[in-house]
């Protein structure tokens, strides 16, 4: 007979913990690419504006699958929800940039702190889901690390090729050491950083 561990089987994550975290996830999906929308007709340097473009595109298609995977947890599909006041507040100060000259800092908001935080939440939930009840959850976000992936490294390309003195990077580490305070300060996407998510209850919801 075999053993297996039921630790490893439970999961991380109790099923209400995981839709609690889809619709955060599709919060910052949907509100990312809306911003990148209105952004590129803002945005003067037309390689930034094709990457932009085309990440809208995957990333309207991310907010789609998280939202049709919540129905199958038994809520209700197409839900965005931000963890709490404050993630939204951070996310409404990324999206603030709309000046003409403001390419390096949407930028930076964009690929120095956002999109990476969503990769390191999207890795930690593929590790700690539940096996059982959660193979869809994975498959779509291992799909979203890797686009998500692809998107910071293309987009750290274009930032690299705009910040080109140092006072433009003296700009783009002011800009970032401002958004990562405001991020930690809310918890992040789920409320709790990627090493301080909240225990799970016994039982499931």
């Amino acid at each position: 007979m075999a053993f297996y561990d039921r630790r490893t089987l439970d999961g991380v994550y109790s099923v209400r913990q995981s839709v609690n975290h889809i619709m955060n996830y599709r919060f910052a999906e949907e509100r990312m690419m809306r911003m990148m929308a209105g952004w590129i007709a803002l945005t003067p340097e037309i390689p930034v504006k094709l990457e932009m473009a085309k990440q809208v595109y995957e990333d309207a298609l991310h907010a789609d699958a998280l939202g049709k995977r919540l129905p199958e947890l038994r809520a209700q599909a197409q839900v965005s929800r931000p963890a709490n006041e404050n993630f939204a507040s951070f996310i409404q100060e990324i999206e603030d940039k709309e000046e003409w000259e403001d390419t390096i800092e949407r930028l930076v908001g964009i690929y120095r702190v956002l999109k990476p935080h969503l990769i390191a939440h999207y890795s930690a939930h593929v590790t700690a889901a539940n096996p059982v009840y959660e193979p869809p959850t994975i498959r779509i976000l291992a799909s979203m690390l890797k686009e998500e992936t692809a998107h910071v490294e293309k987009g750290l390309v274009l930032l690299g090729d705009l910040v080109d003195s140092p006072e433009k990077s003296r700009r783009a580490a002011q800009w970032q050491g401002h958004l990562e305070e405001l991020l930690a300060a809310s918890g992040g996407v789920t409320g709790f950083s990627t090493d301080q998510e909240a225990p799970r209850k016994a039982g499931r919801s």
